[in-house]
């Protein structure tokens, strides 16, 4: 069971052959450049501006888009422990990378917003990688009123904030500002990657001078549109993933708000191979410089009750909780 994986356990959409279907009469065309529908219909759905949205191929897309528009002879100021796609980025384009410590692996906005100097690029997600935490959009404040001081911008990445029970979003909080946001995570298909990003015009101009012509195919764009027409699914499933997640949380007593764990296990490289060795592919956070942690994902209620039996075993003492799920 590949628990490594951050995604909707109960995907795909039921109207997945339904998109591919449709997709199908379309391949032998080129794509809607500016993707008219899609960029409409989430607009209407989301209340935004069309001017403030930008559709495109996955929040992958405009992340590296955001480095090369934004980030190059710059300084890119992270969190100490995030997605390693920013800095990776980052080096590609010459920006000066600036991590900011996290004691007890929290987010201290505070912290953030004084290391924000002029013109720089500032890249967090929320919920927050590895841990889950989730921070409240108001909390975020210092951070962004410091990139408007500096001239400076601000990247919210809220690719898992669907899974966090009453997340609200930070777009449209201060022209400096740009939210990144991923479909294919709480519909459960990674394979079929769709995202899109909020903020000001000008800010979007940068990126759409980055981003790939025709980046979004037909397939994804079918399963947007029908996401967007039948919204039912994704609310009545994220919403079990999340009260798998609440009581996995009681269970681990752990801080993370988001439907995946940090959790401390020793030595995590012999801890993912033994968990393997049980059936449970898990992430080894040894890349992200925490050698002692790893991080998994729930599934279902069944697999996830037993992947907690399991790591109660292997591990004692990181299920503290040590009452069924069910």
């Amino acid at each position: 069971m590949d628990l490594s994986l951050s995604v909707n356990p109960y995907g795909p959409p039921p109207y997945l052959r339904e998109a591919v279907s449709r997709a199908l009469l379309e391949v032998t065309h080129y794509p809607d450049r500016e993707q008219r529908r899609l960029t409409v219909g989430l607009a209407r759905a989301l209340s935004v501006p069309e001017e403030r949205l930008l559709v495109a191929g996955s929040a992958s897309e405009l992340i590296r888009a955001t480095v090369a528009a934004y980030g190059p002879r710059r300084s890119l100021v992270l969190p100490q422990y995030t997605y390693e796609e920013y800095a990776r980025t980052g080096a590609s384009v010459g920006s000066r990378t600036r991590r900011v410590r996290m004691p007890g692996l929290r987010l201290d906005p505070e912290r953030l917003a004084a290391a924000v100097s002029g013109r720089a690029l500032v890249m967090i997600t929320n919920p927050a990688t590895p841990t889950g935490e989730y921070t409240p959009t108001d909390s975020l404040a210092p951070v962004w009123e410091a990139a408007e001081r500096k001239g400076a911008l601000l990247v919210v990445d809220e690719s898992y904030l669907p899974f966090v029970a009453g997340g609200e979003s930070s777009a449209g909080r201060s022209p400096n500002l740009l939210t990144i946001a991923s479909w294919s995570k709480a519909l459960g298909v990674p394979g079929l990657p769709l995202g899109h990003a909020i903020g000001d015009a000008p800010v979007l101009e940068g990126l759409r001078c980055q981003i790939l012509p025709w980046n979004v195919g037909p397939f994804a764009r079918h399963l947007g549109l029908l996401a967007l027409e039948r919204p039912a699914w994704a609310r009545r499933t994220l919403r079990r993933v999340q009260r798998t997640a609440a009581r996995t949380r009681r269970e681990l007593r752990n801080a993370s708000a988001a439907n995946y764990f940090c959790v401390p296990v020793g030595d995590a490289r012999s801890a993912a191979a033994a968990l393997g060795r049980e059936g449970f592919h898990v992430r080894d956070l040894t890349s992200l410089g925490l050698p002692q942690h790893i991080r998994f994902a729930v599934a279902d209620d069944a697999t996830t009750e037993r992947f907690l039996s399991v790591l109660g075993r292997r591990f004692p003492g990181t299920v503290p909780g040590g009452s069924p799920l069910t």
